[in-house]
């Protein structure tokens, strides 16, 4: 399952089935996985998925598969599954496409699947670790990528520079390797992991600006955010706000001088500037998707169902979000592709197929809580940070159609269920200590 995920994250498909990489103009030696990406003869499927399905029995079936997770988890993923195919369903009875229906899900269903098998395979924190590790050296090896098409193939070579320099979805990979070093240092503790934690930050902090995604330093707010309330009060809250509050004036000078300022330095106050902005193109376009979107559900789409999957959305306005012919998907893919989930499954879209995120979300909630093992609850912090940060990429970039962000949150499912399934039996077993150590009853 590692080799996949790390195959699925740095392997570079071929360039007739993707333009975006590197903006078409270069691949790396990791162009050598690009065959387990291209559709194989008769069924349309990747490789790569083929792998996956074939895994799938190995690890459901494995002796203690199903021992030591948490059902609550298990059932969301099998309710998100039976949505998707009752708004499926319900698309293709009102004429919809089937292949583009395929399109616009079949990454989520990979991600429930990965999320199911992972559930199946990690039994100890060692697992925690070695997953941990996978996504780590792919987000350092596609942040050392970006850094090299930069300076060796871009700059004083490639005019206009290119809009980014590997691809969109990797700014969720990115934010996942910072979360990881950093819940690392701070549930070990000590010198030697917050250093580490610092130069990978940087390392990835470069990789972003290079990359020049603004929704990643969105994402990586919003994930640090959810961490801080995680922690609770007590003393690592303490030592957090003393910390911001030393830091509060470094942070006013640089967004008083940064504010408005092109450049490297203030590219992420820059991010938060002019997200949403009306004076930002692309802003304006995502606003102009998101009118067609509520129009298309105003005036056809079902309450309950909605448009069902393979209906494409209605334009009412084409003047920002007019993109190219080419483009042939647009209608089935918006940017807010959270809204589209609401306008394409409705109710039960929105229920019952995102149901898998704040369940996750609570059960990882729950294992940092009740976890005794420091990197148990590293490993649950990761979890509901980047649950956020994936429902930012939803709204703002496609996510919901993104392969790589998909498995994150797949990864994201597994282990919010089995570090909430050990937390519950470290639980118990206290309880069932306390009671054993009370004194016995005398008499009637």
């Amino acid at each position: 399952m590692c080799l996949l995920l790390f195959a699925a994250w740095v392997g570079e498909w071929p360039r007739e089935y993707d333009a975006v990489m590197y903006s078409g103009y270069w691949r790396s030696p990791f162009e050598l996985l690009g065959p387990l990406f291209v559709p194989l003869p008769g069924i349309r499927m990747f490789a790569w998925q083929v792998l996956l399905i074939a895994l799938a029995p190995v690890c459901l079936l494995t002796p203690g598969a199903w021992r030591r997770r948490a059902p609550a988890m298990d059932a969301a993923i099998v309710a998100s599954f039976g949505s998707v195919v009752l708004t499926f369903l319900w698309g293709w009875m009102r004429g919809g496409s089937a292949y583009d229906a395929y399109y616009q899900l079949w990454r989520f269903l990979t991600a429930l699947l990965v999320g199911l098998l992972l559930a199946s395979v990690i039994r100890s924190s060692r697992d925690l670790r070695a997953l941990g590790a996978t996504v780590l050296a792919a987000a350092l090896i596609r942040g050392t990528l970006v850094v090299w098409f930069y300076w060796v193939h871009v700059r004083g070579r490639i005019d206009p520079v290119p809009e980014y320099m590997t691809n969109h979805d990797d700014s969720m990979l990115f934010v996942a390797a910072v979360l990881i070093v950093v819940s690392w240092a701070f549930a070990r503790g000590g010198l030697w992991p917050w250093a580490v934690a610092a130069l990978v930050t940087l390392h990835q902090f470069y990789a972003i600006i290079l990359n020049d995604r603004r929704i990643a330093w969105v994402e990586l707010a919003m994930a640090l955010g959810v961490c801080y309330v995680l922690i609770g009060p007590g003393r690592w809250r303490r030592r957090v706000n003393r910390w911001a509050l030393a830091a509060a004036p470094l942070v006013l000078v640089y967004v008083a001088v940064g504010w408005g300022r092109e450049g490297v330095l203030f590219e992420p106050l820059q991010a938060f500037a002019t997200t949403g902005s009306n004076a930002d193109p692309s802003s304006l376009a995502r606003q102009e998707e998101v009118r067609n979107l509520l129009y298309t559900m105003s005036v056809s789409g079902n309450p309950l169902l909605g448009t069902g999957w393979g209906v494409p959305y209605q334009k009412l306005t084409s003047v920002y979000a007019n993109y190219s012919a080419e483009w042939v998907l647009a209608l089935y893919t918006p940017h807010n592709s959270l809204l589209g989930l609401a306008v394409f499954g409705g109710l039960v879209g929105l229920g019952g197929i995102w149901l898998v995120v704040p369940v996750a979300a609570f059960l990882a909630a729950r294992g940092y809580r009740r976890s005794e093992h420091h990197l148990d609850r590293a490993a649950a912090m990761v979890a509901v940070g980047m649950l956020p940060a994936y429902g930012v990429h939803c709204f703002g970039d496609i996510g919901f159609q993104s392969f790589p962000c998909g498995l994150i949150l797949g990864v994201a499912m597994a282990v919010a269920g089995k570090v909430s399934a050990w937390g519950s039996r470290n639980r118990e077993g206290e309880e069932k200590s306390g009671r054993d150590r009370r004194p016995a009853r005398s008499g009637p």
